[in-house]
């Protein structure tokens, strides 16, 4: 598996997590050491306030040459 950087799909590479209606959501709000009620913006947890993040991508495989190897 190769892995790629992509845009953080839950900051949408904004670096801060503003999912709950223009505050960060509870889990963000959790990992920044605010209690879940506060109002507030935190920098997104998932990718650590990167924007982006590691993702696996399937690697497809190369063309084999059948028969071209292969002596009797």
């Amino acid at each position: 598996m190769a892995k790629k950087l992509d845009d953080c799909s839950h900051c949408k590479g904004k670096k801060m997590c503003n999912r709950s209606g223009g505050r960060s959501c509870d889990v963000c709000l959790r990992a920044a050491g605010r209690g879940p009620r506060d109002w507030g913006t935190v920098r997104c947890s998932f990718c650590g306030g990167r924007g982006k993040v590691w993702i696996e991508t399937e690697e497809t495989p190369a063309p084999d040459t059948v028969g071209a190897s292969e002596t009797e």
